[in-house]
């Protein structure tokens, strides 16, 4: 069984997740709480094996190159995604004058829709849900998911930023909605989570959906 942490930063409100079991874990979009995930699992005796990276932008990003120097670790982003770790302005880091451009040496595992990671003999399947950007996934253990930006408690992520699809990211929620649990835990890539059921009756953008 994994044991699920939460931080969030100050800045920008993005979420990381710590999945732990035993003494290893995998890590959820590092973002800006690479330090604090350090200093986590220093704390509880846990090496990092893995990084899934829900989509490519900065502020689920940046903190992954402090992971790489500390930890031999698999690095997971979906096929169509992992050019926004070598331009910067798909990932957005431009904007923030902080450009990002992962070294090509450091291997990244790119990943498919269905697909299965395994972390310590347990599956994590990745869903792939454009719209917000062309490559974000989600993350199913069981019946807690991980949705990057695609889904909030209350809203959903913004589509008017480079390869984002206002289109096919409704398609993405119908995707949510017609093939998960409503007992499913949502963790989204900022503010609070809950449960899907929840999240269907109060997120508006499920409204019209058929």
């Amino acid at each position: 069984m994994i044991n699920i942490t939460k931080y969030s930063s100050k800045n920008m409100d993005v979420n990381t997740y710590i999945l732990a079991k035993e003494n290893q874990a995998l890590v959820i979009d590092p973002g800006f709480n690479g330090k604090t995930v350090i200093n986590h699992c220093e704390n509880h005796n846990l090496r990092i094996e893995a990084v899934v990276l829900t989509h490519g932008h900065y502020d689920h990003i940046r903190d992954l190159t402090l992971l790489i120097n500390n930890n031999d670790l698999k690095i997971y982003i979906y096929i169509d995604e992992s050019d926004f770790l070598y331009n910067p302005n798909l990932n957005l880091s431009s904007m923030f004058k902080d450009d990002i451009i992962l070294n090509k040496e450091i291997k990244v595992t790119k990943v498919e829709d269905g697909q299965i990671i395994e972390f310590n003999k347990e599956n994590l399947k990745v869903i792939h849900l454009p719209g917000h950007t062309k490559g974000s996934i989600g993350l199913l253990y069981n019946q807690h998911f991980f949705s990057g930006d695609t889904l909030f408690y209350d809203s959903i992520g913004r589509t008017d930023l480079p390869t984002g699809n206002s289109g096919k990211i409704f398609t993405s929620l119908k995707k949510i909605k017609t093939t998960l649990s409503k007992n499913t835990i949502v963790y989204p890539g900022h503010g609070k989570g809950g449960r899907l059921l929840d999240i269907l009756k109060t997120n508006p953008y499920f409204s019209n959906l058929n």
